[in-house]
C-alpha cells in the first residue's frame, strides 16, 4: 500500500481510500450461517480508478496518475472525511461474503462531477462504505454503483454497537 496526498489517504488496489479508525468491534460475526472475521484496518474507498476505467471503457492515457493528481489537489480546499454512517449490508458474490456499513463523505460528489466534466465521462457516484468483516482469507467486495447495492447487498440490522 502506497499513501498519496501527503499521506492522507491511501491508494492501495488501484483505488483512492480514506483510512478510518473503528474500534471496539467483536472479532466474529455469524450473518446467514457464514462465520466472519473482522478486518484489521478500515478505510473507504473514494475513488475505484481500475474498475471506472473497466466500467465506462476510458482510454485516456495515464488516467489513474491523472485523477489521483485530480484528487490530491482537489482535496487540498476540500475536506474530504465521513460525515455520519448510515446502515449495514451483508454483502455476497460468488465465493465471498462481507458486512459493510454504508456512510456518506463530504465533497466526494464535487469531485465526481469534476471529474465527469474533465474527462467528458459519466461515472456513478460510487456507494460509500467500509467494509467491516469477511470471510477468513477472503477480500472484500467492490461495491461501484447503484447496481452493485441492488444485486449484491441485503440489508441487516446493526450487528454490532457502532453508533450511526
Amino acid at each position: 500500500m502506497k499513501f498519496i496526498c501527503n499521506n492522507k489517504y491511501e491508494f492501495q488496489n488501484n483505488s483512492i481510500g480514506l483510512p478510518v479508525e473503528i474500534q471496539n468491534l467483536p472479532g466474529q460475526l455469524l450473518i446467514e450461517g457464514n462465520t466472519l472475521v473482522a478486518k484489521n484496518s478500515f478505510h473507504v474507498s473514494l475513488v475505484c480508478i481500475e474498475q471506472i476505467m473497466e466500467k465506462y471503457n476510458v482510454s485516456i492515457f495515464d488516467f489513474e496518475d491523472k485523477v489521483i493528481s485530480d484528487f490530491c489537489e482537489f482535496e487540498k480546499n476540500n475536506d474530504v472525511k465521513i460525515i455520519k454512517y448510515k446502515d449495514f449490508k451483508f454483502v455476497s458474490k460468488n465465493d465471498k461474503k462481507s458486512v459493510v456499513v454504508m456512510c456518506e463523505v463530504s465533497n466526494l460528489y464535487k469531485f465526481f462531477k469534476i471529474i465527469n466534466e474533465k474527462y467528458k465521462l459519466d461515472i456513478e457516484y460510487p456507494p460509500t462504505h467500509v467494509t467491516l468483516y469477511t470471510l477468513e482469507g477472503k477480500p472484500g467486495i467492490f461495491l461501484t454503483d447503484a447496481s452493485d447495492i441492488k444485486n449484491l447487498t441485503k440489508p441487516i440490522s446493526n450487528p454490532i454497537s457502532l453508533s450511526l
